[in-house]
């Protein structure tokens, strides 16, 4: 659906800004992909640069099988009505009622005035605004706002919908219940959603694949579940250190030679087994649990632990072997 090939920007200035720096990726159809990394990482510049608010300064990205930045001026604006663009300031036009703002792509390009409504009933039933249709923005809450802004960009019926910090300035129940919706849009008419984000908890709600990004470069590209329990990179281990917040520095140092401090990873159906109770029982060693968490990411079940584990050196591997035998990931914590 979209591919960057060594895509760079530059702002230029007293003090240039590499904004991006040779980016390589690549964004399934159907999927619901973010990108996530600090600010001034080349988050925004990127979503941005998809349907050409912003264009690179070399390289190619292709959008639905077309090369975005070699299109003339009329040609960009039929490409960009296969994308909408939802923003963390709802950009609604507060003159207007809810009707009005989400009818309003379809007025300019002229759609017959039995269709636009149609269109705008049929979204605001799908974003829950049936009952909020004539009244103004000033009148919603934020949550209420946002979903106005999803549903003016469906009106159109891309194949696309770009999220440019969408929930950042909601409170986490009305970023939960737009994440929902988000989830069910992509579900029910098949869209492509590309969001970015610094919140690490919209990336595991609702996104199959994730970016992290730093400095202007992609780190680290995979499915969300291997980038938060199997990070590769330095940048995904400060992103996520602060989130999984297991404080490994705070623990006791392992002074006795028969004590090994274990973290263990459990992804789907082994973080809801008994795992642990059965450690001790077939390899007669102590545990002792010093942190746990066990969460979701979108559907799947991830846990994490970290173990104190005591006995000989024989016991502790036959542990280990026990424990990765049964799908756990075993990684020993050198301190």
């Amino acid at each position: 659906m979209i591919t960057f090939k060594n895509v760079h920007k530059t702002f230029p200035g007293k003090t240039a800004v590499y904004a991006l720096r040779g980016i390589d990726l690549s964004i399934a159809a159907g999927e619901i992909f973010g990108v996530m990394g600090p600010s001034g990482a080349g988050k925004s510049t990127l979503i941005r640069c998809i349907n050409m608010l912003e264009r690179p300064d070399s390289g190619e990205i292709w959008v639905d099988g077309v090369l975005m930045n070699s299109l003339n001026p009329k040609d960009l604006r039929e490409a960009r009505k296969k994308t909408g663009m939802i923003f963390q300031h709802f950009n609604l036009l507060h003159s207007r009622t809810v009707y009005e703002n989400i009818a309003f792509p379809l007025q300019l390009s002229r759609q017959p005035g039995a269709k636009i409504l149609a269109r705008v009933n049929d979204l605001a039933e799908l974003v829950g605004l049936t009952d909020k249709l004539h009244n103004y923005p000033g009148q919603l809450s934020g949550g209420q706002m946002q979903r106005v802004g999803i549903a003016r960009a469906l009106a159109s019926e891309p194949k696309l919908l770009l999220c440019d910090e969408a929930t950042s300035a909601l409170d986490p129940d009305t970023t939960t219940s737009v994440l929902r919706l988000l989830k069910t849009i992509n579900e029910v008419l098949k869209l492509t959603i590309v969001l970015i984000t610094h919140q690490m908890d919209v990336i595991q709600g609702i996104c199959d694949r994730a970016a992290v990004m730093e400095n202007g470069v992609l780190h680290e590209v995979g499915p969300v579940i291997d980038i938060f329990t199997r990070s590769t990179s330095r940048a995904s281990q400060r992103m996520l250190g602060s989130f999984l917040n297991y404080p490994i520095d705070q623990l006791p140092r392992l002074e006795d030679p028969d004590h090994v401090l274990l973290r263990l990873t459990f992804i789907g159906a082994e973080a809801h087994q008994p795992i642990i109770s059965q450690l001790i029982r077939t390899c007669q060693v102590d545990v002792n649990i010093l942190y746990g968490r066990l969460d979701h990411m979108k559907n799947t079940p991830f846990g994490m632990l970290l173990v104190q584990l005591k006995g000989s050196r024989e016991q502790v591997a036959e542990a280990t072997r026990f424990l990765e035998k049964n799908q756990v990931e075993v990684e020993v914590i050198d301190r």
